[in-house]
């Protein structure tokens, strides 16, 4: 299996159509134009998987240098190929890639919260996808979290938590006796507030918005 960067339009295309389509729900899915906007400013990043019988998976994440933060944004295997130990080839591969490129000090993902999201054979298990990342070292950061929308006037999507995949330990406000990390709340918080607004095309208000802010309120989150 061969799993490398790439910055080709055409691959982004075929990511896609072939994997990501059918992996998320479209509330949670990013139409093609956005990504290929980010794509050529350089604020998406494109990670794919092939082997002899072609495109096996793809992982692409977003990156918020003002603030630090890279989000994978999406990780998906090809339809029929799940549980062949694809995803987790993938998933070090690219995370070991853009940390050598970009250098974050946080990297993060969301899923589906098990208790508020019902798997499906199309969309796949949230409880196994939950624990695929738990296996990779991923913690909740404890917020109540919700994706922004993924195109403006669309709906925001509830019940997600939001994972800490991994941290520069000196970039962290500490690290307790433990294990738990410190997360330092304000390059955190203005990294949400440029998502959101980026994905939504406005500052980000109302309760949903108002819930995340108040969790955030300290000099740490404990994660």
């Amino acid at each position: 299996m061969r799993i490398g960067p790439t910055t080709s339009p055409a691959d982004l295309t075929r990511v896609h159509d072939e994997v990501l389509r059918s992996s998320f729900p479209d509330d949670e899915l990013a139409d093609l134009p956005t990504l290929q906007a980010m794509l050529a400013n350089g604020t998406l990043r494109l990670v794919v998987a092939h082997d002899e019988d072609g495109l096996r998976g793809a992982a692409l994440a977003e990156w918020f240098p003002a603030t630090g933060v890279l989000l994978l944004a999406y990780l998906a295997i090809a339809p029929g190929g799940r549980g062949g130990g694809v995803g987790s080839r993938l998933l070090d591969h690219a995370i070991d890639t853009w940390r050598t490129e970009l250098d974050p000090w946080l990297v993060v993902a969301e899923v589906e919260d098990p208790a508020q999201h019902t798997g499906s054979e199309a969309h796949g298990d949230p409880t196994a996808r939950l624990r695929f990342y738990r296996r990779h070292g991923a913690r909740v950061i404890p917020l109540p979290y919700v994706q922004p929308a993924m195109h403006p006037g669309g709906p925001r999507v509830p019940g997600l938590l939001l994972l800490a995949l991994c941290a520069s330990g000196d970039r962290l406000a500490g690290v307790e006796a433990d294990g738990r990390w410190l997360l330092p709340t304000a390059p955190l918080r203005a990294f949400l507030e440029q998502y959101f607004t980026s994905s939504e095309g406005a500052p980000p208000t109302g309760p949903d918005w108002d819930a995340i802010v108040a969790a955030l309120t300290g000099p740490t989150i404990r994660v």
